[in-house]
């Protein structure tokens, strides 16, 4: 169960990563009407639920290994506040970026 959590642990963080570098250098084009939406856009906009759902997954299984009082920080001894932590970060960033307001 550990070595699942690990590999769920860092596969979030990398997707969480790729998506927030993405997120981060992505500049919409300012055409004029008649465009139709960027695609660019709209694949970051739509990634929200896989990446979402993966840092729920690895947390998930933080919340699953805390009874067993895991010794490290890959094995999830500080899961629940990390992935809090990333979830809040992940969150924020996305509504920033695709808030309408």
């Amino acid at each position: 169960m550990f070595l699942f959590y690990r590999i769920s642990f860092i596969v979030s963080l990398l997707t969480l990563a790729a998506w927030t570098i993405a997120a981060a250098v992505y500049e919409p084009p300012r055409h004029g009407d008649g465009y139709g939406p960027d695609p660019l856009g709209v694949l970051l906009y739509l990634a929200l639920w896989p990446v979402g759902l993966l840092l729920a997954h690895s947390g998930l299984l933080a919340w699953a290994l805390r009874a067993r009082r895991p010794a490290s920080i890959l094995q999830g001894r500080q899961g629940l506040a990390i992935h809090l932590a990333l979830a809040a970060g992940f969150l924020a960033c996305a509504l920033y970026k695709f808030h309408p307001g």
